[in-house]
């Protein structure tokens, strides 16, 4: 074959791509690789804060957990109710928050104060009515609130009437709980469970029917009675509970107890012995629970109520149409994880509810932290959480330090500078602390009370429960009662809303500035990397492409920890102080003071957020 062929090729003669409609297509296919190449670099993982992503509601607020026993007396019977909830949402609106999550306020005998529901779709009139809650939903949402439930949905109270027909054997509702027979009897003749199970809250996870000559299970009080979800019947039910709450225009639920919601089927198996340090026989925490927790099952039940709240869910496109669904789980990231892909926005990270605690200083908070970024699935968000209504308060948690500074403020503003949405328990803002004098006499929590009087310290929740510190009023302006339901912290007089509001550096006043922080662009979706660490001072930069990066500086430890940020690797010069714990005794580090980055030193409890040049 000659070279000669060759130049007559007519493709060659006329060149590649002469024709208009040829040029055309030629643009549209590079444009659409362009596109497909630019949406690729949007949405991966390693360049996620470098451009403005669309964000959900859940992903941009804090979530303030009230729990409303104690959150505003509005009768004067010494317990919190709706009506009071109502006449605090301008609080919310002032501290920078438009969540909050309400603790169960369902119908109920109140044995577990609300967990042990007898009635799913009402109120407890101890709170008020349904057209009370209809106010609340309407009022928060003409002021921007949102309005996240709490879900209980592992076990009914004994007084549900489910339950009663369930002990007639009345269907459908025979088997809507896990009923067993007993198999032997002891020297006295009384019935003997069909294993070793243990509640949560001590003793046996069965008690005795006389009338069905039964037992059923309850993982908590026996006044909780644990559901059957092996039921399609039950099942039908709760997602109907969800949708009838749904339709009352709440914005999201945040899931009770999802661990145990499935349990074996085969009753014949008992759980192995633990090896938890200081426990007895008839503690939860003495044995593993393989049979019990965590068990399969859960990841369907929990898609079906995705299913329901997808129903009223615009694509997240409408301000009131976005259904948020977290889940309470105490379990690290491999385990917990898992339910982002079964229809939950996110499973509640807990790690730093123990982390906060002195045995973790800040090289084991940074080791928490980066897992939970670490082993974060593509394309989810992440969360942080310090207390809630059965943890110990920040405040109390970690003590003071050896100058009597509280680590408040530090804690505050490590959590609403991470990478995530923070979850804040009612009071943690203005430094509340647990009551630890609650005698065993006045205790109201049935899990120290299960335990008995040497050791229901340890169990009972009602110190980190007391009621919220609005003034240095009689009844801290929570009631006008003489009695709260629980008594109020004698710290009222200067640990609350009216006194911190006045005075110029406070805790609030910090809550609300970090709050405000959290706004700009590097704070709401930047990256975050981490900067010096040792055993006391944790720091990181929270940056986004074309915004300022923030120098975060917090020593969380037991004394003093100085860093040079100039050097290799950080190379961070000069900033302006943004923000500060207000406890910092070196006046350079003042409020909109430039300093250098030479020398970063701070005491214990002490921290500041600083914009970087």
């Amino acid at each position: 074959m000659s070279d000669a062929s060759s130049d007559d090729d007519p493709i060659k003669k006329r060149g590649f791509c002469t024709k208009k409609r040829c040029l055309v297509l030629l643009a549209a296919c590079v444009t659409i690789s362009l596109a497909t190449a630019l949406a690729v670099v949007l949405v991966s993982d390693h360049l996620r804060g470098h451009f403005p992503p669309e964000q959900k509601w859940w992903q941009k607020t804090i979530v303030y957990q009230i729990y409303p026993r104690s959150f505003q007396d509005s009768d004067d019977d010494g317990i919190g109710d709706l009506k009071g909830i109502i006449s605090r949402l301008d609080y919310f609106k002032e501290l920078g928050v438009s969540a909050i999550w309400i603790s169960p306020i369902y119908e109920s005998p109140m044995k577990d104060f609300g967990y042990d529901i007898s009635n799913f779709t009402n109120i407890d009139k101890m709170f008020g009515t349904l057209d009370d809650f209809d106010d609340l939903i309407e009022e928060c949402h003409d002021k921007g609130l949102r309005v996240i439930m709490d879900f209980v949905p592992n076990h009914t109270s004994d007084q549900h009437p489910w339950f009663k027909k369930s002990v007639e054997r009345i269907d459908p509702y025979t088997d809507y709980y896990i009923w067993t027979n007993s198999t032997r009897e002891d020297e006295n003749g009384k019935p003997i469970p069909p294993n070793n199970w243990l509640s949560i809250f001590g003793g046996s996870a069965w008690a005795w029917n006389v009338e069905r000559q039964q037992f059923y299970y309850h993982a908590f009080i026996k006044e909780q009675v644990d559901l059957n979800y092996n039921n399609p019947a039950v099942r039908e039910e709760m997602k109907n509970v969800v949708r009838f709450w749904a339709q009352k225009g709440i914005d999201g639920f945040r899931v009770d107890a999802i661990s145990t919601l499935f349990e074996t089927t085969n009753l014949t198996l008992s759980e192995p012995r633990s090896n938890a340090n200081d426990t007895k026989p008839n503690e939860w925490e003495y044995l593993d629970h393989p049979y019990t927790y965590n068990y399969p099952g859960v990841d369907d039940v929990i898609q079906e109520w995705r299913k329901v709240l997808d129903e009223f869910d615009d694509n997240h496109k409408s301000f009131f149409r976005s259904k948020f669904m977290v889940v309470e789980i105490y379990m690290p990231p491999k385990v917990r994880n898992k339910f982002y892909k079964n229809g939950a926005d996110m499973p509640f990270n807990m790690d730093l509810v123990d982390g906060t605690k002195p045995e973790c200083d800040a090289l084991c908070m940074k080791k928490l932290i980066a897992e939970e970024y670490d082993t974060l699935p593509e394309g989810e968000w992440p969360n942080f959480v310090m207390g809630n209504h059965d943890r110990n308060r920040i405040t109390s948690k970690r003590g003071n330090t050896t100058e009597g500074k509280k680590y408040t403020n530090a804690l505050n503003m490590l959590l609403l500078t991470l990478r995530g949405t923070p979850t804040t328990y009612y009071g943690d803002e203005l430094g509340m602390e647990d009551l630890d004098t609650i005698s065993y006499n006045d205790t109201q929590d049935p899990f120290g009370l299960n335990v008995g009087p040497e050791r229901y310290q340890k169990f009972s929740r009602d110190p980190e429960r007391t009621p919220m510190q609005w003034s240095d009023e009689p009844g801290a302006g929570f009631t006008n009662f003489s009695e709260p339901w629980l008594p109020i912290n004698d710290n009222y007089n200067t640990i609350n809303v009216e006194v911190m509001n006045s005075t110029e550096i406070t805790q609030i006043k910090v809550y609300q500035k970090l709050a405000e922080l959290r706004q700009e662009p590097s704070f709401l979706y930047g990256r975050l990397e981490f900067s010096y660490v040792d055993t006391d001072m944790i720091s990181y930069v929270r940056k986004a492409s074309g915004y300022p990066s923030y120098l975060v500086v917090i020593n969380v430890g037991t004394k003093e920890s100085s860093t040079d940020f100039s050097k290799d690797p950080y190379n961070l010069k000069e900033g302006t102080v943004v923000v500060s714990t207000g406890n910092i005794d070196n006046t350079d580090y003042g409020l909109n003071k430039a300093i250098k980055l030479k020398k970063v030193a701070l005491k214990p409890a002490e921290g500041l957020v600083i914009k970087l040049s």
